[in-house]
């Protein structure tokens, strides 16, 4: 049952047609150290000798050098429709003079068939490469040319062509085989590829590319690659084509020689796969398929030795386990685009990098690691010494721990891009010194702490620093970078790559770069001159309300001391309007008040030691004339009046004759000179009139039986009575 459901999605993704260069573009392999490399193409033009060799005979659309191996290279490449030729007539144009050409590149032209003897006459061709050149039809005896017949290592790579059928024989050319890539030929299919093998039955094929081919196979198994058993095939890439289920035998026919294997787009490998392979040393796997099956999905990558490199895309994958246990040679290892599926991993990996000490090269990219807890991505990359190389590309990281990297003293290489990065904190790279290239583009970083580059030394004084499309805020917290830029821009001997980047706040400064943006002294010191003028003012605030409330609380007693001063400096009374004061206050008051008037009054008033002022009363009238004359000159002879308030004050007759005399003087003379000294709470019901109208308008002192309130009272008291005692030689009075 398990089978059948296997074959019938099996035949729905056969119907999906793969693109190889897209798929492979995630799988990339990153060079470390001893890391297993293809060779490169001898017809790229990168290795081209620029100089021409001075011959203009050929067709303009053909371009002929000269490579590193002093061989002569030829390539024509169709960039306008009227550039369409055949391929007889660009070989026309040649001549004999051409013959001598190593390698032959073809580009963008319709060739549509390729006719047999296309390349009779060249006497040293070992290479053609046709690329979208149209080709559907390809000769029998088109690449049996003389050269090709009778060359070792020879190289045809035919990519991007619409080739629907091969037929037997057309590649049995040659004695030994360099290369033989047929990439992006959708519509060759399992029948031409076979084709293929047959042809290169017992010839020595180095490197075989069959990348989107429209290889469909419900089950590869060992028949698929018999005929090529003797081809000591060494790297193999078979990217872009749709397997159903990788039998345990289907690599038994190469297992002995291949080193490099790139395999994609199955269903399911079986347990004991890759058991076969004796000098594999790079191992590519993606593309693998979902399907709804129930069982656990397994990939048995375990105990092979000669394993150096290791790259697993997951993108649309849900294997439930690895099993990776034996690759103690292990030097690059790639897991990437698990997204939150990682986590069924995470312990593998951890078990992986604690048993191999030799891994060069990790990349964990679009693994959604930023999920994991600080104390995790620190069990994983901290203390991995032998790292050179370490990749952790769209993780949506939004902040790093500062124990992430520790102990990577010979990280060499870093990439961060893509994640969500705001803050670069200070000590995150501070075990990173011989770092040569950090990648920190295409993420949010606002600030960078300037220590963690000022402590690289990278190795001969190189250095690749990478922060484009990032948010800087170019405030003074950034000066420091700023400057560490400027210096390794300018430093001579320093071969420092760097791609000047713009700010992005404040909004007046996105013209500038991050490595020479200007700031003034006031922007930068804005904050504390703020922050010294707020402590300041407040200061000056608080002593100011506090000055206030002492001014208020003592101010009487401030009052107080000074006349007490001044009374000290003038004894004599002052004369008002021509009048002559003889007594500093007249007191009114009712005989049950006299008591008080006599021993508390006079006795804190005419006897204090501070300030002693002359009471005038009716007990101290002198006998002579009439009552009432006598009481009116004491009261027209005093400074002050005292009305000592009581009930039997209020109701007393002879009181009212003193309170209306007091009244009289008021008027005369236009001054505050009454004082009500309250004795006892009166309701004002009670009171006359005139008596509410000299409370209300004049100053009132209540007495307390209270010690304090006592002190306050005669303090009050001897204010009033010195106020105009002393108006006048005030103003002759410095202090």
């Amino acid at each position: 049952m398990a089978r059948s459901i296997q074959a019938f999605l099996f035949i729905l993704i056969a119907t999906k047609a793969v693109s190889s260069n897209e798929t492979f573009k995630g799988n990339q392999m990153y060079q470390s150290t001893k890391q297993t490399k293809y060779a490169d193409d001898a017809t790229d033009s990168s290795s081209f000798d620029e100089k021409e060799n001075g011959i203009s005979n050929g067709p303009k659309l053909c371009i002929f050098r000269y490579n590193k191996k002093k061989e002569m290279v030829c390539v024509c490449k169709a960039k306008r429709k009227s550039d369409q030729i055949t391929l007889a007539e660009i070989l026309k144009y040649m001549g004999k003079t051409y013959m001598f050409c190593t390698s032959l590149r073809f580009e963008h032209f319709k060739f549509e068939t390729l006719e047999n003897g296309s390349f009779d006459g060249f006497k040293q061709l070992s290479q053609i490469f046709l690329f979208n050149c149209s080709v559907m039809e390809i000769g029998r005896d088109a690449f049996k040319s003389n050269s090709l017949l009778t060359q070792s290592n020879i190289t045809i790579k035919i990519e991007m062509n619409p080739i629907r059928h091969i037929k037997p024989g057309t590649f049995d050319v040659g004695k030994s085989w360099k290369q033989l890539s047929l990439c992006q030929n959708q519509n060759l299919g399992t029948e031409n590829i076979q084709t293929v093998f047959n042809d290169l039955r017992n010839k020595t094929v180095d490197r075989l590319e069959i990348k989107t081919c429209g290889i469909f196979l419900r089950e590869l198994d060992k028949s698929f690659f018999e005929p090529l058993r003797y081809s000591r095939i060494t790297k193999l890439n078979m990217i872009g084509n749709s397997y159903g289920i990788v039998t345990s035998d289907a690599f038994e026919p190469l297992g002995a020689f291949l080193q490099t294997l790139v395999l994609w787009n199955f269903m399911d490998v079986q347990r004991d796969t890759f058991g076969v392979f004796h000098k594999l040393r790079g191992l590519n796997i993606g593309g693998l398929t979902v399907t709804r099956s129930s069982y656990a999905r397994h990939l048995h990558l375990h105990n092979m030795t000669e394993l150096r490199s290791l790259s697993i895309n997951m993108e649309g994958s849900r294997v439930q386990a690895f099993d990776m246990s034996g690759l103690e040679h292990l030097q690059l290892m790639q897991l990437t685009n698990c997204g939150y599926e990682f986590g069924a991993h995470i312990n593998q990996v951890i078990r992986l990098l604690n048993t191999t000490k030799s891994l060069r090269l990790i990349d964990l990219s679009d693994n959604s690691l930023c999920k994991y807890t600080d104390r995790d991505l620190c069990q994983i990359f901290a203390g991995r010494v032998s790292l050179y190389n370490l990749l952790l590309k769209d993780n949506y990281f939004t902040n790093l721990p500062t124990c992430m990297f520790k102990g990577l003293y010979n990280l060499h290489y870093l990439n961060l891009q893509s994640n969500l990065l705001q803050v670069i904190q200070k000590d995150l790279f501070e075990d990173l010194h011989q770092l040569t290239k950090l990648d920190l583009s295409q993420n949010a970083i606002t600030f960078i702490d300037s220590s963690n580059l000022e402590m690289m030394t990278p190795f001969q004084g190189f250095m690749k620093l990478d922060i484009r499309q990032n948010n800087f805020d170019c405030n003074c917290q950034l000066k420091s970078l700023r400057n560490w830029l400027t210096m390794k821009i300018m430093q001579k001997g320093y071969k420092f790559k760097y791609k000047h980047e713009k700010c992005s706040f404040p909004i007046y400064k996105q013209t500038e770069y991050i490595h020479n943006f200007t700031m003034t002294w006031l922007e930068c010191n804005t904050i504390n001159v703020v922050q010294v003028s707020t402590i300041t003012g407040s200061l000056v605030l608080i002593v100011t309300i506090v000055t206030l409330l002492l001014l208020k609380h003592f101010w009487k007693d401030i009052q107080y001391r000074k006349m007490i001063i001044l009374a000290r400096k003038h004894e004599q009374d002052v004369n008002i309007d021509g009048l002559l004061i003889e007594h500093d206050a007249f007191v009114s008051y009712h005989s049950e008040k006299q008591l008080w008037v006599e021993n508390d009054l006079c006795n804190e008033l005419e006897n204090g030691l501070d300030i002693k002022f002359k009471l005038i009363y009716d007990d101290r009238i002198m006998p002579g004339g009439s009552l009432f004359t006598s009481l009116g000159y004491a009261i027209h002879t005093s400074r002050k009046i005292l009305f000592v308030v009581s009930r039997g004050w209020v109701k007393d007759g002879m009181n009212q004759f003193e309170v209306d005399m007091a009244l009289s003087k008021l008027l005369d003379d236009y001054r505050d000179m009454i004082i009500v000294l309250l004795m006892e709470h009166i309701p004002k019901d009670e009171m006359p009139d005139k008596v509410k109208m000299i409370i209300k308008h004049n100053n009132c002192l209540r007495w307390s039986n209270n010690e304090k309130k006592q002190a306050k009272f005669w303090r009050d008291l001897k204010l009033e009575l010195g106020k105009h005692h002393f108006e006048i030689p005030i103003q002759d009075v410095s202090y």
